[in-house]
C-alpha cells in the first residue's frame, strides 16, 4: 500500500459514511470503468501495424504496451485517493478529459513518441478514474454483489477494447483512427451522464485531526493481509493478461500465421470473455477460496504456455484457461476491497490495489521486450511464463494459509 493511499491528506470535511450515490451514478461509474479499460485495450491487436509503418524494434513495440501499466502505477498512489478528498464527479471527468488527450495522441500518431505519449495520457488517466470510479460503482448496499459486477464490467470493458480496435481498423484510414474517434464520442457521452452523480455530503472535522491510521477501525491487520494478498493475486491475473494482450498480435502473426487484426484482437477479447465466466463462482466460493482456485487455474495455464508458443492449440488452451483463471483471481480480489476497506479510504484502497494490477498488465510483456534482445521472443515468452509459475506457486502456499486462518476466525462465530 502506497502512502498516499494509506494516509491520504488532511481536508476541513470528511466523506460522510452514510452516502450512498443513485443507481444512476452507479450506472455512470461503472460506464466510465468498462470505457476506461476498453480504451487502453484498444491498441492491442494493432502493434504490428504501428510497427510496421514507424519501423521500430520488438523492445520499442513492448515498451509501448507497457508504459501505460507502468506509468498508472505511481499515478494512481498520487492522485487515486483524490476520489476521498474531492467531489467524485469532478475527478472522472478530469480522467475523461486526460483519457481524450490521450486517444487523439493515439488516433494521430505519427511516431513512436506520439505513441508512447498517448498511452502516457491514458495510464494518468485510468488513475485518476479509477480510485473514485470504484468507491461510487461499489457504495451500495450489497457490497459484495456491486464489487462482482464492477469486476465484470471491467473485465468486459478490457475484452472490447481489443477487439474494437482490430475491427474497425478495417475500416479506418490508419492504424486506430476510426476505433479511438468511437472512444472520443463515448468519452463525451459518459462526461455528460456523470451530471447525475451527486456529490456525497460532507461533515466538519471535529477537531481538525488527521484521519486515523494503520489502528483506525476496519484497518486492522487481518484486513491489511488480505488486501495484500488479493494484490498481489490480480497481479499475476493480470500478468497472464497482460502477456496476451501485449504480445498475442505478434505471436499470431510470426508463429501461428495469423496476419488479421481481427484474429488478434478477437482471441484477447476471447480470453477476457472467459474471465467473466468464473466470476459468479465468487459467491459459491467465497474471495479467498476463488483466489486460490484461480492461482491454480493460472499455474496450469502457464504449464501449457511455455512450451507452446509455437502452436495454435496450445495457445488457445492457455489462452481460455488463464482467462478463467483471471476471473476467479481479479473478482475475488475485487470482491475483498469492496467489503473489506474502510469507507472512509475506499478510493485509496482501490487504487493502491488496482495498482498491482496495472503493474501486473504491463511488467511481464515489459520484460520480454527487454529479453527480446538477446533471445527469440518466443524464449524470451518462455522465461517469463517460468518466473510467473514460480511466483503463482509461492502464493498458492500463501492464499491457502490465509484462507485457513480465515475459517478458523468464523468458526467460534458460527457457534
Amino acid at each position: 500500500m502506497s502512502a498516499a493511499a494509506s494516509h491520504p491528506v488532511t481536508t476541513d470535511a470528511s466523506r460522510s459514511p452514510s452516502w450512498t450515490p443513485s443507481r444512476a451514478a452507479r450506472a455512470w461509474a461503472l460506464a466510465l470503468l468498462a470505457l476506461g479499460a476498453a480504451g487502453a485495450g484498444i491498441p492491442s491487436p494493432l502493434y504490428p501495424a504501428y510497427q510496421a509503418q514507424l519501423g521500430f524494434s520488438d523492445a520499442t513495440l513492448t515498451a509501448v504496451y507497457a508504459v501505460y501499466p507502468l506509468v498508472s502505477v505511481p499515478a494512481v498512489y498520487l492522485l487515486g485517493p483524490l476520489g476521498d478528498r474531492l467531489p467524485p464527479r469532478r475527478v472522472m471527468r478530469w480522467g475523461i478529459a486526460i483519457a481524450a488527450a490521450g486517444s487523439v495522441a493515439l488516433a494521430l500518431a505519427t511516431s513512436t513518441g506520439w505513441l508512447i505519449t498517448g498511452r502516457v495520457a491514458y495510464g494518468v488517466a485510468l488513475a485518476v478514474m479509477t480510485g473514485a470510479g470504484v468507491a461510487v460503482a461499489t457504495s451500495g448496499a450489497d457490497k459484495v454483489r456491486a464489487g462482482l459486477v464492477s469486476a465484470t464490467v471491467f473485465i468486459l470493458g478490457t475484452g472490447l477494447g481489443p477487439v474494437l480496435g482490430g475491427a474497425l481498423t478495417r475500416y479506418g484510414p490508419g492504424p486506430g483512427v476510426l476505433p479511438f474517434g468511437v472512444n472520443l464520442v463515448l468519452l463525451a457521452i459518459v462526461f455528460l451522464g456523470l451530471g447525475t452523480v451527486r456529490d456525497p455530503e460532507s461533515r466538519p472535522s471535529s477537531d481538525g485531526a488527521a484521519p486515523a491510521g494503520d489502528d483506525e477501525p476496519g484497518m486492522t491487520r487481518t484486513v491489511r493481509r488480505a488486501l495484500v494478498v488479493a494484490a498481489v493475486n490480480g497481479f499475476l491475473g493480470w500478468a497472464v493478461v497482460g502477456l496476451f494482450l501485449g504480445l498475442i498480435s505478434s505471436v499470431a502473426e510470426r508463429f501461428l500465421g495469423l496476419r488479421d487484426p481481427l484474429v488478434a484482437g478477437g482471441l484477447a477479447g476471447a480470453l477476457l470473455v472467459c474471465s467473466t465466466l468464473t466470476v459468479p463462482a465468487v459467491t459459491r466460493l467465497g474471495p479467498r477460496r476463488a483466489q486460490l482456485v484461480g492461482l491454480v487455474a493460472l499455474a496450469v495455464s502457464l504449464v501449457v504456455l511455455a512450451p507452446g508458443v509455437n502452436s495454435l492449440l496450445a495457445v488457445v488452451i492457455a489462452c481460455v484457461i488463464a482467462g478463467l483463471a483471471n476471473g476467479l483471481l481479479y473478482s475475488g480480489a475485487t470482491t475483498i476491497v469492496a467489503t473489506m476497506a474502510p469507507p472512509q479510504r475506499a478510493s485509496g484502497t482501490a487504487a493502491a490495489v488496482y495498482s498491482a494490477f496495472f503493474l501486473g498488465a504491463g511488467l511481464p510483456a515489459l520484460l520480454v521486450g527487454l529479453l527480446t534482445n538477446a533471445l527469440p521472443l518466443d524464449t524470451a515468452l518462455a522465461t517469463i511464463a517460468v518466473g510467473t509459475l514460480a511466483l503463482t506457486a509461492v502464493m498458492i502456499v500463501l492464499s491457502a494459509v490465509d484462507s485457513r486462518r480465515a475459517g478458523r476466525r468464523r468458526a467460534p462465530a458460527l457457534r
